[in-house]
């Protein structure tokens, strides 16, 4: 006999717009992924014995950086190699190409590398990841990062703006001396193409707003040079 008789209720409708979970957060659209060591468990650098002369490349969705270390050998090289990506679509994906070559006098020797690829169904490799590689040169073992990369407020000191603008300003040819406002505008523009929003400013600081490091890193490098 039926648990229930014509006079149970009916189960509820299914909530409009298709029954998604409200309660749930919003998919990740931005990535950050951090190359954050090598660790190496062996060389060979054949009859010239020693370290290792490593360039290596970094290839993340089309974004290239190079690592330099002309000593590699066996432990652990901290590298800190950040990348931004951008995954806007269920289809999108995060690749990530390593190559290497250790130089030598008389010729280079390609070193062994890798290729990953992260999509959907693997949430698109958010967490701890590693990737490894062996040949008759090195064996090794590359730890990486990848988390969702979100906005975050950072201060900026005028002087320390106004101490990098100055020092890129004296790169550039047939710049004459300019003032602070200049200097405050080339530095801001600098920040908004490297993803970076002014939010607030006063006198003495700008706030802003965006993804990376790079107002931490102007204010560690120039905040003592205020001016």
């Amino acid at each position: 006999m039926s648990d229930c008789c014509c006079c149970c209720p009916s189960e509820p409708p299914p909530p409009p717009g298709g029954g998604g979970d409200p309660t749930q957060p919003p998919r990740c659209t931005r990535y950050q992924v951090t190359i954050n060591s090598f660790s190496v468990t062996a060389i060979d650098d054949g009859f010239l014995g020693g370290d290792l002369e490593t360039t290596w490349t970094f290839v993340v969705n089309g974004q290239v950086r190079t690592f330099i270390d002309k000593d590699m050998g066996v432990g652990i090289t901290p590298v800190g190699i950040t990348f931004f990506v951008d995954v806007p679509a269920d289809t999108s994906t995060i690749v990530l190409q390593v190559t290497g070559v250790e130089d030598d006098p008389l010729f280079d020797d390609d070193l062994p590398g890798f290729t990953h690829v992260w999509g959907q169904a693997q949430n698109w490799g958010a967490g701890a990841q590693a990737g490894s590689a062996s040949d008759s040169n090195i064996t090794y073992t590359l730890n990486y990062q990848i988390t969702c990369a979100g906005r975050s407020a950072v201060s900026l000191s005028r002087g320390a703006l106004l101490a990098y603008a100055a020092d890129k300003a004296k790169k550039r040819k047939k710049v004459r001396r300019v003032t602070a406002a200049t200097l405050a505008s080339w530095g801001l523009e600098r920040l908004r193409r490297g993803g970076w929003d002014l939010v607030q400013a006063t006198d003495r600081d700008y706030l802003l707003k965006g993804y990376g490091t790079l107002p931490r890193l102007i204010e560690d490098k120039y905040g003592e040079k205020q001016t």
